[in-house]
């Protein structure tokens, strides 16, 4: 992830601390299950599995622990290096490696920043380990690793001070032993900074990207930070080691409108179509909330593409009131948007939607029952479980750490909930495009939409928004892939991008998918739970989105051209309460 994103780390660790509790909770029910298995009566039997049935778990647990395995340096210190003294690449737990059958040894490759091969890193600069080797699973194992060679004469122009300041520590309630050992909780924190700067990989990637930046006269963007660029070099040495140059196909820009789509404007609420105090009353509603709950957030209401209301409600935590343009962690609408990204290669006949991932990369067995196909990616139904847990997009090889446990796969045999596909897509994205992820995300989606500076560390829970960002990306959605004079993709393939039933071998029916959007129902007061009937909904029932974890809204009516967002930190107290009174203030004022 780039280090200049901005996540609220702190906010994301205090939601994980409250879900500890909840996840004892469910571990002690052990009759219970958050899943979407089936359960038989409460005097059922369990089965007893078979043989077969136990050793196919065995091979299972094994790929998944042979995937987690990590690579390390025979020496602390190594990845900034002098040039004589090669790091040493090597197993974390060899001896794990080796029981669950991975005997050979790792053959390393060494690259320059010009992806010229040497037998040694012998110069100074940028440097790429090239790491292959045969995983148990008899596929080809493929890693590499960023590296920083020290020039023979190091400038002393410049000495960077390290040294951390903690301004709000140790804090006016701190125990009296904190306070009296002050100075030596910050000399560790400086010594903590100087290590990881001198003794990680990103550490090497930082160095390295600052070696090689030009000035730009002001901060830079995501889209330019030391992390992106190493991102570039990973990609570009896989295209040239895997042979996969002459394969890249460049995505074009949107075609141009005869007539501008609709675009997001101030109006009327006659224009908008909307009570004339419908602004009034969704800003009542949201300043209580915020006044409520102490959790500030931004709103935005459009309908045909007249903004009702964009207001920011509350204050950040230095007391601060916050301004429209508060930027917010919206955790799974992040797929909305990587749906989004794919559905221009779809249009563009690049990628489709039931190809293999064999199409693209190149150590998939094609015709494999094994192998997932894009569409399983977006619905969840992969095979694959987790979100981040491999690494996400920005590990150079996600999608060789996903081969190295292929061959015990079941694609379109269970929903299960998650991200993985997302960020395999991404990879499959990267390696067509011939651009990093980040990159495609900027050139292709966000600045031809005028976004700003947008942080985004994964495809599936990780991008940073504004509301008005949000905003944009629904009316987009509401004008079916069109945003003012650019056309991004034809009508015919926004349809493809659509919630449609789904099925899966253990349940039948399980749920509506779509490209990364779900069908969106929010019901009216007194209606029964789960009600699918349009009269008992508070907007149309081709009402479409996302959930979020942060609490983030993202929600479209195609039927009424209403677009509803909203971000935030934090989902906060009493939202519960809150949500479906927000909710219902809108359809009041707005109406279907």
């Amino acid at each position: 992830m780039p280090e200049n994103t901005g996540m609220n780390y702190t906010t994301r660790l205090a939601s994980i601390v409250w879900l500890l509790p909840v996840v004892c909770l469910v571990t002690m029910l052990g009759n219970r299950c958050l899943g979407q298995t089936k359960r038989g009566p409460p005097d059922a039997k369990p089965r007893t599995p078979s043989a077969e049935e136990v050793a196919a778990e065995r091979k299972r647990q094994d790929r998944r622990e042979f995937q987690s395995q990590e690579l390390m340096l025979a020496k602390s210190g190594t990845w900034i290096f002098k040039p004589g003294e090669t790091p040493r690449v090597l197993w974390r737990d060899l001896e794990a490696v080796s029981r669950l059958g991975c005997k050979q040894p790792l053959r390393v490759r060494w690259f320059d920043a010009k992806l010229d091969e040497s037998s040694v890193p012998n110069a100074p600069g940028r440097w790429l380990a090239w790491i292959e080797g045969t995983a148990p699973n008899g596929t080809p194992l493929r890693r590499s690793l960023s590296f920083y060679a020290l020039p023979k004469e190091l400038p002393t122009s410049y000495a960077p001070d390290l040294t951390v300041a903690l301004p709000k520590f140790p804090g006016p309630h701190a125990p009296p032993a904190v306070k009296e050992h002050q100075a030596e909780v910050i000399r560790l924190a400086s010594d903590t900074v100087a290590r990881a700067l001198l003794d990680s990989e990103k550490g090497a990637i930082l160095v390295a990207g600052l070696v090689e930046a030009k000035p730009l006269g002001r901060p830079a963007r995501c889209v330019e930070s030391t992390a992106v660029m190493n991102d570039d070099y990973h990609l570009a040495l896989k295209l040239k080691v895997q042979g996969l140059r002459d394969k890249v196909r460049r995505l074009r820009p949107p075609r141009r409108r005869d007539r501008p789509a609709t675009v997001l404007h101030q109006g009327s609420p006659a224009e908008a179509g909307v009570s004339p105090d419908a602004k009034a009353q969704i800003d009542a509603v949201c300043r209580a909330w915020a006044d409520d709950t102490g959790e500030p957030f931004v709103t935005l209401v459009a309908r045909r593409g007249v903004i009702v209301t964009h207001e920011a409600f509350g204050r950040d935590p230095s007391g601060q009131p916050i301004d429209r343009d508060y930027r917010c962690w919206v955790a799974s609408i992040t797929k909305t948007v990587t749906g989004i990204l794919f559905s221009r290669f779809l249009d563009q006949g690049l990628i489709d939607l039931d190809d293999s991932l064999a199409t693209v990369f190149p150590d998939y067995p094609k015709n494999d029952p094994h192998v997932p196909t894009f569409r399983q990616c977006f619905t969840h139904t992969t095979g694959l479980a987790g979100h981040g847990e491999l690494g996400g997009m920005r590990n150079p090889h996600l999608e060789n750490v996903v081969l190295n446990g292929i061959d015990v796969n079941e694609p379109g045999v269970k929903y299960a909930y998650g991200g993985l596909g997302f960020e395999l897509a991404v990879k499959a994205m990267e390696i067509v495009a011939g651009q990093s992820a980040v990159r495609l995300y900027d050139e292709h989606l966000f600045q031809p939409l005028g976004f700003g500076d947008v942080p985004i560390g994964s495809a599936s829970a990780d991008g940073e928004f504004t509301a008005t960002e949000l905003g944009i990306l629904a009316q987009w959605v509401a004008n079916r892939g069109s945003y003012g004079p650019q056309e991004f993709i034809r009508p015919e393939t926004f349809e493809r991008l659509m919630p449609e039933p789904l099925r899966v071998a253990d349940h039948g029916y399980t749920e509506d998918e779509g490209i990364g959007i779900h069908w969106m129902r929010h019901l009216k007061e007194g209606a029964p739970r789960g009600s699918k009937r349009s009269e008992d909904l508070l907007f149309g029932p081709r009402t479409m989105g996302h959930g979020s974890f942060s609490g983030c809204v993202f929600l479209v009516d195609p039927d009424a051209q209403l677009v509803v967002t909203q971000v935030r930190k934090q989902s906060g107290p009493r939202s519960g309460e809150w949500s479906p009174r927000f909710f219902q203030t809108v359809a009041a004022t707005v109406g279907k």
